[in-house]
Parts: C-alpha cells; structure tokens; sequence
C-alpha cells in the first residue's frame, strides 16, 4: 500500500508541472540525462534530469507556482527569472531570484552578491525568508556558514552582527561574502565554535560547501579552533535583540546552560544529534519567559522553532 501510495503521490507532483509528465517518467526511469519537457504554459524545451527534479520540489515543496515557468528562446524562466541548469542548486536559487553574473550570484530584490560557493541557505533565507522578523538592536548569530544569515538580519534592521562559524574554509567565504556586500562595518566575523564553557576544539580543514550548513562539530579534524563559551560571548553585546541558533546540535547544551536576555531567538532544534526532544527545549525557553512557535518542519528530527520574549 505504501508503494502505491509513493506512486500516485509521484505522478501527482508531475503532473502539475509538466504537460508530457508520463514520457518525462519514462525518460527518467531509462536513465536519460537530458529530457524534452512541456511546460503548463505549452512551451518546449530541454531540461537537466536535475532541472525536472528541481522544477518538481519547487511546486511541490515550496509553492512556486507551475504556470510561470516558460521557455524562451531555449532558455528555462521563472517570471522574468533565467533559470542556470548547471546543477540542482543553481536552478533552485536562480528560479527564487539570484542572477550569475561571471563567479557572482546577485539578488536584485536585496541588491546583495554572493561569491560562487554556495549552498541551500540562498535559498532558504532569502527566497523562502525564514529568519523574517524585523530587528532593533544587536544580533549574535551561532552557525553563520557563509555569512548568508549575517547579511540578511542586517537587511533586516540589525545595528550589528556578532557571526561564529568554527569551520575555517567556510569562514574565509563569510569574509568575501560580508566585504563584496560593503558590510565589514555592521557584521563582525569569528572563527570559533560555540558551547557552555571555553576551550579548544577540531574540525575539517576541507568541507563540501554544499554540505557545510549540516556539519556538527565533534572535535574531529586538523584544524584547531576556539570553543568560546555564550557568557563570554554574550559580553560581547551590548544591545542584544535577536539570538540565532543553528549549529547542528549545540543549541541545547547553551538553553539549558544559559539564562537569554534576547528579545527573539530563532532555534534550530536537532532532535537527533542531542537527544533532547524539541518539546523540551522549548518547555526550557517557555521557563525564561519566551513564548515560541514552529516556523519550519525540515523534517521529524529537524525544526526551525521562533520565539519572542514575552514583556
């Protein structure tokens, strides 16, 4: 039953984005790499196995809606939007708005650039917006990866930004990406990672951007990096507004160790990696006054959770 119930659900999610869905199925189970589509508009073109999978998880998925994919001369749109078929991730940012310019994806809707190593924070945070909140002060933003997060709660309203990412490779593309933006000014960058105490910790010295925003640090690796403690960290802020948490697990080694003074607090919560239930992490900010909400379900293991500070 559960087969079948795949099968209809698969066809279904086809079915509302392309006209020739049965011999896009057929074409894809044959193993062919590029595929003849017809879009719900009736135009024709040529699509990456890539870009039939993609086109299908941003109708399904995140809403975008079929009837505005076209081709023109060749070339896949989104709106007014030219779709670049060089991997999933591409088609997926480009169809939510960033343009490659050379070695640089701009977003014309933030007038921000980023340099060409990725990965699907683009997306999640400027496309689908879920760090949306408006922002009165400083920001300490725990998982800042490329610095993606860092810019946008600038954008945001933030007076500054105190980012940590303890994986070095990662960090280094965080400082491009804050200087082509002009922000060095309102985004301090650190090297570090973050828990309840102070010490030293290893990581990678070679990640896979790509996969980066998924790392968790497990002193592991041939790089050392500074474990600063969230008190000390803390110090550092002298406005403190709005708390990021997403380091892939260290979001419930610093709630349960900490009393937060922040108005908002976006969390991550990873039931998987620390054992703790989302339900009682948030019992445990419910303690300190937060009233929270779930914003998104990445998946049962994984919630992106919103809370504000109750006056």
């Amino acid at each position: 039953m559960k087969g079948l119930t795949y099968i209809t659900t698969r066809i279904n999610a086809y079915k509302k984005v392309y006209d020739n869905w049965i011999s896009i199925l057929k074409n894809i189970n044959k193993g062919e790499k590029i595929i003849d589509v017809v879009l719900k508009d009736k135009s024709r073109g040529k699509c990456t196995i890539d870009c039939v999978i993609a086109l299908v998880d941003l109708v399904n998925k995140f809403n975008f809606n079929p009837s505005k994919f076209h081709f023109e001369s060749e070339s896949l749109y989104y709106n007014d939007y030219k779709v670049i078929q060089d991997s999933y991730l591409s088609i997926i940012i480009s169809a939510g708005g960033f343009i490659k310019e050379g070695e640089i994806w701009y977003n014309k809707k933030y007038n921000i650039r980023f340099i060409n190593k990725i990965n699907f924070n683009l997306f999640e945070n400027f496309v689908l917006e879920q760090y949306n909140t408006e922002i009165e002060g400083e920001v300490v933003d725990i998982g800042a990866n490329i610095g993606d997060s860092a810019i946008y709660f600038v954008l945001k309203g933030a007076t500054h930004v105190y980012a940590f990412e303890p994986l070095f490779t990662v960090y280094k593309i965080a400082l491009q990406n804050v200087k082509i933006n002009n922000l060095e000014d309102k985004i301090t960058l650190i090297n570090a990672a973050i828990s309840s105490k102070e010490g030293k910790t290893k990581v990678p010295s070679t990640v896979d951007i790509e996969e980066s925003g998924g790392f968790t640090v497990t002193n592991e690796g041939d790089i050392e990096v500074p474990m600063l403690s969230f008190n000390n960290v803390r110090k550092m802020v002298k406005d403190p507004y709005l708390l990021k948490l997403d380091c892939e697990g260290c979001e419930a080694d610093i709630i349960f160790s900490s009393e937060l003074d922040f108005e908002k607090i976006f969390v991550e919560s990873h039931e998987k990696i620390t054992k703790i239930p989302h339900g009682e992490l948030i019992k445990r900010l419910e303690e300190q006054y937060y009233r929270c909400e779930e914003r998104i379900k990445i998946d049962s293991n994984t919630k992106l959770f919103y809370c504000t500070k109750l006056k």
